[in-house]
């Protein structure tokens, strides 16, 4: 952490920016400039201002301690960490529902990364650094599942270049609203407005994925999908689309009031790496659900 510091508007910086001179004193961008006066960690006169406010000569801005934006995340021992895979430079977990992949501000401490770096220091600086140090790929928070990292940068450049080749194969469960059966490929484009994903005729991002029934019933069916690609809300978008939300997830038009979606990642493998992660209760069938189950994997 960077200590509180005070420093006084000098003659040439009159008129200037709030946010210009304290980047400029600070040695960091612009835009976290601008995120520190939004966050009133920069005050004029002992009073939080405005990013645009013009200075005077001789008023005294004052800096709360703050993380740079390289910094990486607090460790966080505290955390249960379910390491399901590692290998030399590699190591998957099991993230629960609920938990982010990584801290989106210094503070956070909560997230699947402050976990790993209580334990994989040596993460720090690796892939793009920062709150974003060894992170391979991402989860939404709702989904569970197997979530990769990488605590060296040799196997951060690896394990990533085979992602960008589409070399990964990578399996999801779901229970979705609705009998889905048979298998199917879903071709769509995907264009993020907002919080959502979108299907599109023209632009966006292709999103190509595989889609199985592994049991079926009246209300509800358990699918496998096999991810092709790697695009936002790939999965959610594509079932909901299709007809078949995933229970829980409200924001693609699920009725289910629940305390999670239910999409979980259940392997990653490309080469000589596999992962997986055995599925939450919620996600295997019951006997009492009449489930239909379809032809053995």
């Amino acid at each position: 952490m960077e200590a509180s510091r005070t420093f006084v508007v000098a003659n040439a910086d009159a008129g200037a920016r709030l946010d210009h001179v304290v980047a400029r004193e600070l040695g960091v961008s612009r835009a976290f400039a601008r995120k520190l006066v939004a966050e009133e960690r920069v005050l004029l006169g002992g009073k939080p201002a405005a990013k645009g406010t013009a200075l005077r000569a001789g008023e005294a801005i004052s800096v709360r301690a703050f993380a740079r934006p390289e910094e990486g995340p607090q460790p966080n021992p505290d955390l249960a960490l379910a390491i399901v895979a590692q290998t030399e430079g590699l190591v998957a977990i099991d993230k629960p529902a609920g938990q982010p992949t990584h801290p989106l501000a210094h503070a956070e401490r909560d997230t699947a990364l402050n976990a790993l770096v209580a334990r994989f220091p040596a993460l720090v600086g690796v892939g793009e650094g920062g709150l974003r140090s060894g992170i391979v790929h991402r989860l939404d928070p709702g989904t569970s599942g197997v979530l990769l990292f990488a605590v060296a940068e040799d196997a951060w450049q690896r394990a990533r270049a085979a992602f960008r080749e589409h070399r990964v194969r990578k399996r999801y469960v779901a229970r979705v609203h609705g009998a889905f059966t048979g298998e199917r490929e879903s071709e769509l484009r995907l264009e993020n407005r907002g919080k959502r994903a979108r299907v599109v005729e023209r632009g966006g991002r292709l999103a190509i994925s595989k889609l199985r029934a592994l049991a079926t019933g009246p209300e509800t069916s358990l699918v496998e999908i096999e991810m092709r690609t790697g695009v936002r809300h790939q999965i959610r978008a594509t079932l909901a689309h299709l007809g078949f939300p995933v229970l829980g997830d409200a924001l693609y038009g699920s009725t289910a009031s629940l305390s999670r979606f239910w999409l979980h990642a259940e392997s990653l493998e490309w080469e000589d790496f596999a992962a997986r992660a055995p599925l939450p209760a919620e996600l295997r069938p019951r006997p009492d659900e009449g489930l239909t189950a379809a032809t053995a994997r």
